[in-house]
């Protein structure tokens, strides 16, 4: 069962908080360092200021490899669904708003063809990259197991400005002032709480 915590930030920054000296996902000996990274745009006296910060998470060397393989298992069926679908839909909403006269009379370099055609794509694509990244997903289950079903999909990290290593996902609240961390394993989740004591604070 996941577990999440609360932190505040700065208190929960990365050189202050801590992680158990073994991998996050198993409970292994460490053996490399995966890196988490949390950010996200807020709003900082009438403008928008990117807030980012980079956690090295402890893996052993068999969950550290599977965090690059699970990512590049979803990463490259994604690029692959946006750009064929997305491409094709673009090339088709362009020459058919061409066709029934969306260019005549347009102001010179304004191109509302391409206009229309972008956002065709635009959405289009990202439907074909959810499409294909679930797909993928279904094929390579067998070969990844239970690292690949707990990883949630690209498409859901980027609304959520999640990010995701084997074992934890992580997330800055929209003001930017709290870090959101959920285990996925109870035991190191509890090592946890013990390293860094009211700094992290269960969430339901």
């Amino acid at each position: 069962m996941a577990r999440s915590f609360r932190l505040p930030l700065p208190a929960a920054n990365p050189e202050k908080i801590r992680f158990p000296e073994r991998c996050i996902c198993c409970g292994a000996p460490r053996q490399a360092d995966s890196t988490l990274v949390a950010s996200r745009l807020v709003m900082r006296k009438q403008r928008q200021e990117p807030v980012t910060l980079r956690y090295a998470v402890p893996h052993c060397d068999r969950c550290y490899r599977g965090t690059k393989s699970v990512f590049l298992a979803g990463l490259l069926p994604f690029l692959a669904g946006f750009i064929l679908l997305g491409g094709v839909a673009f090339v088709l909403a362009a020459f058919y708003a061409n066709a029934i006269g969306l260019d005549l009379n347009n102001v010179p370099g304004s191109g509302n063809s391409l206009v229309v055609g972008g956002a065709a794509g635009m959405i289009v694509g990202l439907i074909g990259a959810f499409l294909f990244e679930g797909a993928a997903r279904l094929l390579l289950l067998p070969f990844f197991g239970q690292a690949l079903w707990q990883a949630p999909l690209l498409m859901t990290q980027f609304i959520q400005d999640a990010d995701y290593v084997a074992g934890l996902r992580g997330k800055l609240d929209p003001e930017a002032k709290h870090l959101l961390l959920t285990f996925n394993n109870d035991e190191l989740a509890d090592e946890f709480a013990r390293l860094n004591g009211d700094t992290a604070v269960p969430t339901p």
